[in-house]
């Protein structure tokens, strides 16, 4: 996750983890939820649960799996009217703690140079201070399984024709053509 500020927040203290599994349920209040709908464009975010279950992973870390579902609505891309908006997501994370100052990150080659493998997984997310944010988690994925382009039934865009198309080859004027019948009409 990046430093960006999200608009719900929810700090969870892994280094009192230990070796034992925990669940949370998060489900923010009004307020939240208001400044939730604003930040992500919404026009109401009346509700939003997520399961979340935190267990230990390799040495230091955590692997987070959760679920969320969301009820709302969004606007019409169309015509801006309201859209029923009901979402669904199943998602899971990994975290490690955050690299100690002066040690290589693990994508720079010897040079310098960064490598990246696509069909490596993706690195986990970096433990700070021992704590790490359900609240940005949740938010990422609830902004991930929105519908980026909601339409309301019926809402259609009306089909603009584009605009005129150059002539085709064999319609152009040959402009060796039109020299040639410059010179047969010199009269010389």
């Amino acid at each position: 996750m990046s430093d960006t500020d999200f608009p719900y927040s929810h700090r969870f203290d892994v280094s009192r983890l230990g070796n034992r599994i925990q669940t949370v349920t998060l489900a923010p209040d009004a307020a939240a939820l208001a400044r939730m709908a604003e930040t992500y464009g919404l026009q109401v975010l009346d509700s939003l649960t997520a399961e979340l279950e935190i267990r230990p992973w390799r040495k230091a870390g955590v692997y987070v799996t959760g679920s969320l579902t969301a009820q709302g609505q969004q606007r019409c891309v169309v015509t801006l009217e309201p859209v029923p908006m009901s979402v669904t997501d199943r998602f899971e994370r990994a975290y490690d703690p955050a690299p100690v100052e002066g040690r290589r990150a693990p994508d720079l080659a010897d040079d310098g140079e960064i490598e990246i493998d696509l069909d490596a997984p993706e690195p986990p997310d970096d433990i700070i201070d021992g704590t790490i944010d359900l609240g940005a988690l949740v938010c990422e994925q609830f902004v991930l399984a929105l519908d980026p382009f909601p339409r309301a039934p019926g809402a259609e865009l009306d089909y603009v024709a584009p605009p005129e198309a150059e002539p085709s080859e064999d319609e152009r004027p040959n402009p060796f053509a039109v020299l040639q019948k410059l010179k047969d009409k010199d009269p010389q």
